[in-house]
């Protein structure tokens, strides 16, 4: 299964590659916090601290400036102490109107896999009817949705400034009564320029 993901991923990235306009890369850096989707927002600025980051690698599909589609592949974690640590693996996709030779608004949507490794002790009962306390090391799979939005702002070198905020669906979490567990972040952090193919050409 892993080893299929992985060539599926690989012929997609250098298929993309290819006709891709032009490519960037960057990173975030986040809070993360369990609250109800989207209308959970104004907790990640007054709640508790959970650090994430993600780093990414995103291709220009379409040649319009004002109005641009981008694909992105995704790597990153978040630490959340009461509950879980996480690997996150995901493809994006994402579409930025720019309002002016600064600003562009963003919206993504993205999916893929997550890997949560238990930040409490997990406790389970065996054959003799005495309850064991399970190792967390190896962790488990799961799936990830995301819903993405926020804006860019162009620095120096066409470096850009990224704030966003982002809703996660993870599942299933604890299949008899938590079948998705949501998760709201606010992330800022920096999108670096590679060579355009375009600018290249000319």
């Amino acid at each position: 299964m892993i080893k299929k993901l992985c060539f599926y991923l690989t012929f997609v990235v250098i298929t993309i590659n290819i006709y891709a306009q032009e490519s960037r890369t960057g990173y975030l850096i986040s809070n993360n916090n369990t609250s109800f989707p989207v209308l959970g927002y104004p907790q990640l600025f007054y709640s508790q601290f959970h650090p994430g980051i993600d780093l990414f690698h995103e291709w220009k599909m379409n040649k319009s400036e004002k109005s641009q589609l981008w694909y992105s592949f995704n790597i990153g974690g978040f630490y959340h102490r009461f509950i879980q640590t996480t690997i996150k693996l995901f493809p994006k996709i994402e579409y930025k109107y720019f309002l002016n030779d600064k600003i562009d608004l963003q919206i993504g949507l993205g999916g893929g896999y997550l890997h949560s490794f238990d930040n409490v002790k997990i406790m389970k009962l065996n054959s003799d009817g005495v309850y064991e306390t399970q190792s967390t090391l190896k962790g488990r799979p799961q799936f990830m949705i995301t819903l993405d939005w926020g804006l860019g702002y162009k620095l120096k070198n066409d470096f850009q400034l990224l704030m966003l905020f982002r809703t996660i669906m993870q599942g299933s979490f604890i299949k008899s009564y938590v079948p998705l567990v949501p998760y709201n972040s606010f992330a800022i952090g920096l999108n670096i320029p590679l060579k355009s193919k375009t600018k290249e050409n000319e």
